[in-house]
């Protein structure tokens, strides 16, 4: 395999810093087995401007630029003014992550939706895709759902839902959107039956790849510390499960990673 994506890894996360893990060998090792892009993302203003960072100083590298869900209690207009700064950015390809996350708590729903919302407005100014975070709790979809209705009323053409592990009929309602589902390390495990029948029949047009790297090992290195060289596992099951060519599957998800990051 040649010309993967991973449209969203976190190089700046302390757990690579922790292990000594450098990031230059990171992307070395990855290009080794295929890939060839790279999106680091953020979740915060100290991540983002790192994520921005490493955009600048790797050729390979572009960044998502945003403030976390579970953040949003905790943030000011200085942080909201400092990611419309982060969005300037020669390499920022995306307002990221960003999104609604129920699964602790819904005693923040509101906040999260007014920093959703201000987020929004930043990438469609900027002609940004919107990279979704989004987590529910068991046998919940509000949060995709709030979301959606969100993404409706703000009329946003381009956006990701990042690190998909649900089923094919709330996929579709994103796809039918023209929105791209982006699929983690989550698929190469043989209890994720909701998500491979969402792959199979999705149609591989709105497919993304991603590593959510340093979580979400995939097997056969799942419990390990995940780092982008693993998405060839990931590219690896979504061809099996859709009886395609890894190849086509590889050439096809870059495609479309670099339509949805307006880079073609």
């Amino acid at each position: 395999m040649a010309g993967i994506f991973d449209t969203h890894t976190h190089f700046t996360d302390e757990r690579y810093k922790e292990e000594g893990m450098e990031t230059k060998e990171m992307i070395n090792d990855a290009k080794a087995v295929g890939v060839a892009n790279f999106c680091c993302v953020g979740y915060d203003v100290e991540s983002s401007k790192k994520s921005a960072k490493y955009a600048m100083e790797f050729d390979e590298v572009f960044c998502a630029v945003g403030i976390h869900p579970t953040e949003a209690h905790t943030i000011n207009e200085k942080d909201i003014s400092e990611i419309e700064i982060l969005a300037h950015a020669d390499k920022t390809v995306a307002i990221g992550e960003i999104g609604l996350d129920y699964y602790y708590t819904d005693e923040y729903v509101e906040v999260q939706k007014e920093i959703f919302r201000k987020q929004i407005a930043i990438a469609l100014d900027n002609d940004l895709a919107v990279m979704l975070h989004l987590r529910d709790r068991d046998g919940s979809d509000q949060a995709y759902l709030d979301a959606l209705e969100i993404l409706e009323e703000m009329e946003v053409k381009r956006a990701i839902v990042h690190c998909y592990t649900r089923g094919y009929d709330l996929a579709q309602k994103f796809v039918s959107k023209g929105y791209y589902i982006s699929i983690p390390g989550v698929v190469t495990f043989d209890n994720a039956k909701d998500l491979h029948e969402a792959v199979q029949k999705l149609t591989i047009n709105n497919i993304l790849v991603e590593t959510d790297a340093p979580y979400l090992t995939p097997v056969p290195h799942r419990g390990r510390i995940n780092t982008t060289k693993e998405i060839v596992h990931t590219v690896e099951k979504i061809a099996k499960l859709k009886n395609l060519n890894k190849d086509d599957v590889a050439e096809i998800t870059t495609r479309n990673a670099k339509k949805i990051f307006n880079l073609q």
